[in-house]
């Protein structure tokens, strides 16, 4: 199986573990701002790529702010941490998950209410190209499955299950996974990655929720539309979207 999702390594956060706690930080802090909060018990997370030490920011209630990381060994049980059975649980899906994807280096977990209100029903529609493309394939998973009261009671078998559904097709790794109703998670080869992932998703989910106000979308893309746009996106990142000079010249 090969993953590919963005660079290997990132000169944002990756260089040290310092500057990977601080940029953790501040992309909780941004994805608040923008209204994609963490919920209760879960986290977001991060290491350095191919590390087994995760920093994390615990969930809170969303009128306390995170201001501080706290570093988890992924081979030793974080039960020898303080954290209650739902934040365990959390900890261990992110855990299998980086076992899984040796190319996700961070996990954003928010509360996205566009896309968990546009997804209720089933997938986004093809209206936002740019996100479709980026995006790929995003699995929307059943959360009353692992869910008690909505608090997130699961078996060692069904966090198995779930961290599975981020492998995807061969050289199409997931992305996002859409806890349905409840919250999504960001997967990304570094913190920016994740979080832009999930800044993508909200915008297109914000596309559907105003076109349903409108009577549903209009125009949906179809399979050669993406296709196109999908080359012209790969030559604007591969060539800057240059032509050749000396044919324009004359």
């Amino acid at each position: 199986m090969a993953f590919s999702i963005g660079n290997s390594f990132c000169r944002l956060c990756q260089v040290d573990e310092k500057q990977l706690v601080e940029e953790l930080l501040l992309c909780s802090k941004g994805l608040s701002a923008k209204g994609l909060y963490l919920p209760k018990n879960a986290i977001h997370s991060a290491r350095l790529p191919t590390s087994n030490e995760v920093w994390m920011i615990p969930g809170r209630h969303a009128d306390q702010a995170q201001t501080s990381c706290i570093k988890v060994d992924l081979k030793t049980a974080p039960s020898n941490q303080i954290f209650d059975k739902q934040t365990i649980n959390e900890i261990l899906l992110h855990a299998k998950i980086y076992d899984l994807r040796p190319d996700v280096n961070s996990i954003c977990h928010t509360k996205n209410p566009y896309t968990i209100y546009a997804t209720l029903n089933g997938p986004l529609e093809k209206v936002h190209g740019e996100a479709a493309l980026i995006l790929g394939d995003i699995p929307i998973i059943d959360y009353s499955c692992f869910s008690e009261n909505h608090e997130f009671y699961a078996s060692e078998k069904q966090l198995e299950a779930l961290a599975r559904t981020s492998i995807g097709e061969p050289l199409r790794p997931i992305r996002i996974i859409i806890l349905k109703g409840n919250s999504v998670l960001g997967l990304g080869a570094c913190i920016h990655e994740a979080r832009a992932f999930l800044e993508i998703l909200e915008e297109w989910s914000m596309f559907m929720v105003f076109a349903g106000i409108h009577g549903g979308p209009h125009h949906l893309l179809t399979l050669e539309q993406l296709r196109s746009l999908g080359a012209r996106y790969a030559r604007s990142i591969k060539f800057g979207g240059r032509q050749n000079l000396r044919s324009s010249v004359k």
